[in-house]
């Protein structure tokens, strides 16, 4: 299936972008689509949670504590089952004090499903547990402690070892000898190991820790192979502060920081680069945002990726939209999150931790995430010292650990080709206009994958070298456009096709919301 092609806010100069308007699925729009925008702004649409969440809720003694994510769920193109490899912990029904034990007792699992929606676990002879000699555990603790963020991927046409994963391991965490399998263990908290398989479950460790360690010495590390056969990793990174830079005085972040994201690439798995620092805040977020995860899905031009975006205030979870062309300068169309938490105690109401990447089946994407019950840290437990006003409010007056992260799996879901619009940013009967970058539109159509609400409407005008209206091809030459369409050939009274002048297309938008635009391709 075609694949939106994608234009990259940073790229420079006149773009000529010719593509099919017959196409399955029109291109998603980007900033440098035009060349200027007036009154118009840039809609996220929401995910729409699953009527069936949460999809698997903690029953076992070892995930009572969370089916806690960090992992990968995709459909294996070997068996067409879904799968997914993601961390459970065991519950902790008391908390005597600030320190918790849940990362040090996080657990690789191992889960399927016929659908996608109706999860269950295999129970495998891996790894016991008091009371059930087979669970669905990959790794326990005396194979190199905890274990966090398995990248998995899967390469039907490798014969001999088609499943390979990334996966963070830390004895140190987990109170065993510093050692992973019959590797030496990582010099920092957590490292990175690689395994292969023969079926998914059964794993060999063949590398580790993978220096530089992928990840920086951080606990947030996804590895994601690249078409070419390379690797790219999108880990937690924290830079220092710059003037102006504020931290929340009860913020959980003890690396004093802002909590990024920065990226490395290898050409084998083995060998990788240095850090670029890829996403961090901005002057469009406020004092208490940061990032943690770039969770991408490639598609034809570039990447579409969701981004875990934490609220140092509330300390909650959610997940913004973003795209790019290189996987480097990230673009996010808005600031709102695409998936906003529900009220707390809700899954999902304190934090969204998302798997690996996002699924892209048809024309639907969907997003696979472990909703936490609860918040990321305590704030106002008035147990402990010292506290501080802030607004006239007593808070914790030091940075705590985490708190437990009570979760299940769970997923939502997008219209892959209705992620992001452009929209009149003043609304009602005041217009907006777009006018596209210039480019040889001779012989032309356009197709649009447009939404008009009632008492709106959508035209198109054509331009010529000196930014006129074509005659024929004006905005009042244009069959006004209602109604909600994926793929619409624009009319004038002209023709359907474009003249010789015309280089540049203006859109006009009353009630209207803009998805994309094609050109047909032009017959010599």
């Amino acid at each position: 299936m075609e694949q939106p092609r994608f234009l990259s806010p940073f790229l420079l100069g006149v773009i000529f972008a010719i593509t099919s308007a017959t196409a399955e699925r029109m291109p998603l729009l980007m900033p440098d689509d035009f060349e200027s925008l007036q009154l118009v702004a840039w809609r996220v649409e929401q995910g729409v949670p699953d009527p069936h969440n949460p999809l698997l809720e903690p029953s076992m003694p070892w995930d009572s504590g969370g089916v806690m994510a960090h992992g990968t769920v995709l459909r294996d193109p070997i068996d067409g089952l879904w799968k997914a490899w993601q961390v459970s912990t065991p519950g902790e029904e008391r908390l005597d004090g600030l320190k918790t034990n849940h990362e040090n007792q996080r657990r690789l699992t191992y889960l399927e499903s016929k659908d996608g929606v109706d999860w269950y676990r295999p129970m495998l002879p891996y790894v016991r547990w008091p009371g059930h000699d087979r669970t669905n555990i990959i790794f326990d603790m005396d194979s190199g402690g905890t274990a966090v963020y398995a990248s998995v991927h899967v390469d039907p046409a490798n014969k001999e070892w088609p499943y390979e994963m990334f996966v963070m391991r830390s004895p140190k965490l987990g109170g065993v000898p510093n050692r992973v399998g019959h590797l030496p263990g990582p010099d920092e908290k957590l490292g990175n190991y690689r395994y292969r398989s023969t079926d998914g479950k059964e794993w060999k460790l063949v590398e580790g820790p993978i220096h530089p360690s992928v990840g920086g010495g951080g606990d947030v590390s996804y590895v994601y192979r690249e078409p070419d056969g390379s690797y790219v990793s999108y880990f937690k990174t924290y830079p220092k502060l710059r003037d102006g830079d504020r931290i929340v005085t009860y913020d959980n972040n003890p690396r004093g920081g802002l909590r990024s994201v920065a990226r490395r690439t290898s050409p084998d798995g083995t060998n990788w680069g240095n850090d670029a620092l890829v996403l961090t805040r901005d002057w469009r977020d406020p004092d208490y945002a940061q990032f943690l995860e770039i969770c991408p899905v490639t598609v034809d031009g570039g990447y579409v990726a969701l981004i875990n975006y934490y609220d140092a205030a509330i300390q909650t979870m959610s997940l913004q939209l973003a795209a790019s062309r290189d996987g480097i300068h990230w673009w996010r169309p808005d600031r709102r999150p695409a998936l906003p938490n529900p009220p707390l105690g809700d899954y999902g109401g304190g934090m969204i931790w998302q798997m690996h990447h996002p699924i892209v089946e048809d024309n639907r994407m969907h997003v696979y995430y472990a909703g936490s019950e609860g918040i990321h840290g305590e704030i106002v437990d008035t147990r402990f010292e010292p506290l501080v006003e802030v607004g006239g409010e007593s808070v914790l007056g030091f940075q705590t650990p985490t708190l437990p992260f009570n979760t299940a799996l769970c997923r939502a879901t997008w219209q892959f080709d209705r992620l992001w619009a452009l929209v009149p940013s003043a609304g009602g009967a005041t217009l907006g206009e777009a006018v596209t970058r210039p480019e040889n539109l001779a012989g032309s159509g356009m197709a649009l994958n447009v939404v008009v609400r009632d008492g709106g409407m959508l035209r198109v005008e054509l331009l010529d070298l000196t930014g006129s209206p074509i005659s024929g091809f004006s905005a009042d030459d244009c069959t006004p456009i209602t109604g909600d369409h994926r793929n619409i050939v624009v009319r004038w009274t002209g023709g359907a096709t474009a003249p010789t002048t015309a280089i540049r297309a203006r859109f006009i938008l009353k009630r209207s919301f803009l998805y994309g635009y094609a050109w047909t391709v032009r017959k010599p």
